[in-house]
């Protein structure tokens, strides 16, 4: 009990400094100027903002889309993958830590295809999960450590799944107020792999059901 005080404690305060420094509001352009207004900190406070953001249910996304913008596609994509390795690593130590009977038990009564899903396709539906931008990653990281899968092999799912989508994301940050074509091309590659992942997610799902029935 004492260590979940604790912990709910530095939460309070996080949010606090967010709320104190306009941050909450999930706004590219406010977390543009609090990262310019610490030039010598930037890659110190974006690496930071990775970490932290899942307190606020931040999505990795804004942050792919700011390192390109403050940082530029190169620079931004390789601490978007540093970040994005650290917070998942969280993910799944929290995934472990706090994991008891009562989320087996939520997903055997109340969600038993997504529990047939994670038993049956574990790092592949793990993947499409950090790939397709409309399904909740870090809920889907969660629920993948907590079914057991293997450190490494989440790890290396994680990586080699966000190379595409964290590619995009900060080329069209980079391409902001400078390529038009780079923006529409960035979207339309981006909706296009929405698109097939939540197919290949149909597919699993048909399969699963299936082999249930």
């Amino acid at each position: 009990m004492g260590k979940k005080i604790f912990l709910v404690f530095i939460w309070a305060i996080f949010i606090y400094f967010l709320k104190q420094n306009h941050l909450l509001s999930i706004d590219i352009d406010a977390l543009k100027q609090f990262i310019s207004g610490y030039p010598k900190y930037t890659f110190f406070i974006f690496i930071g903002l990775w970490v932290f953001r899942l307190l606020i249910f931040l999505p990795g996304s804004t942050l792919m889309i700011l390192g390109g913008i403050c940082l530029g596609p190169t620079i931004g994509f390789t601490l978007s993958m540093v970040g994005m390795v650290i917070s998942e690593s969280l993910v799944f130590m929290m995934a472990k830590t706090f994991t008891s009977a009562r989320i087996n038990h939520y997903l055997n009564v109340k969600q038993p295809r997504l529990k047939g899903l994670l038993e049956t396709y574990h790092y592949k539906f793990l993947a499409l999960g950090v790939i397709c931008p409309i399904l909740p990653t870090d809920v889907i990281c969660y629920l993948s450590a907590s079914m057991g899968i293997s450190y490494p092999l989440y790890l290396l799912t994680i990586i080699i799944s966000n190379i595409p989508m964290m590619a995009l994301y900060s080329t069209l940050g980079g391409s902001f107020g400078e390529s038009v074509s780079g923006i529409v091309v960035s979207i339309i590659m981006i909706v296009g792999i929405t698109a097939i992942s939540l197919n290949i997610l149909k597919k699993l799902k048909s399969e699963a059901n299936s082999q249930n029935g």
